[in-house]
């Protein structure tokens, strides 16, 4: 079965950013909307896109940005040393030149310290996406299995399914205190799993009955919990490769784990 979706790539820019606003959505979820004149001409056509984010050096107020080569490959600046991420575009206005990211909170970790305590005129530098992978068709239903840290990417696929569409989201938290949808609609059944009280992901999944019809399911958080939900499905529930599509946005012990790393199941 060939996957359902293309890749469409982007001309890849390093651009200068200006926090806008800040909107604090949970106690660990803060959004950061930024602007500025270099935006103009951003692409994001996909929920799965990815842009890195570029941070001062701690103690730092100084943004050291990377440049491009002539051959389109990022060098690093003459002086400093920018520190990157990746995080997830959750809206992007064109008209209003704005772009929403949403950071979650955890730990201590560079871009949670920046980000909680980021105040509107701070400045990022921004590369990518290199790259949009668009669903060329549609599902009767969406399974989607995340933690915090792909609740932005739910909240986008949601708001951009058509309108026969429906979802069914299966979220990883910490406590009820998170349990924020991230996206209001009433196609949306979310069923949350609390870490606080020994709930997993995969439990709720092995308790639920999956729709009829043609299904898609992505999956993303946590590195070796993405697998184990992944093999569940493929496995156990029979589903198609092409239609489980899986990101491991973290792995536990591991500092700026690659996200662009497989997620592979033996016996698929």
């Amino acid at each position: 079965m060939i996957p359902p979706f293309d890749l469409q790539r982007h001309p890849l820019a390093i651009r200068r950013v200006e926090l806008a606003r800040v909107e604090q959505l949970s106690p660990r979820m803060r959004r950061l909307v930024f602007t500025g004149p270099e935006l103009v001409g951003f692409v994001s056509l996909a929920p799965e896109d990815h842009v890195k984010l570029f941070f001062p050096e701690p103690g730092s107020s100084e943004l050291a940005l990377p440049t491009l080569s002539a051959q389109g490959r990022i060098q690093p600046p003459a002086k400093g040393t920018p520190i990157a991420r990746d995080y997830t575009p959750r809206s992007w206005d064109p008209e209003a030149n704005e772009l929403a990211i949403d950071f979650y909170l955890h730990g201590d970790g560079v871009a949670s310290r920046w980000a909680a305590g980021a105040e509107a005129g701070a400045e990022l530098g921004l590369a990518g996406p290199r790259g949009s992978f668009i669903l060329r068709e549609s599902f009767d239903w969406h399974l989607f299995v995340a933690d915090e840290t792909a609740l932005p990417e739910v909240g986008r696929r949601v708001d951009e399914m058509t309108a026969s569409e429906r979802a069914i989201l299966i979220a990883q938290v910490d406590d009820a205190s998170e349990e924020r949808p991230p996206s209001v609609s009433d196609r949306l059944q979310i069923h949350w799993a609390r870490r606080s009280e020994g709930a997993r992901a995969i439990d709720r999944l092995r308790d639920l009955e999956l729709p009829d019809g043609r299904g898609f399911v992505w999956l993303a958080g946590e590195a070796s919990e993405v697998k184990e939900v992944k093999a569940h499905l493929l496995l156990e529930r029979g589903l198609p490769k092409a239609v489980v599509r899986s990101s491991g946005h973290w792995k536990r012990g591991v500092v700026n784990h690659d996200h662009h790393e497989p997620i592979e199941v033996e016996g698929t």
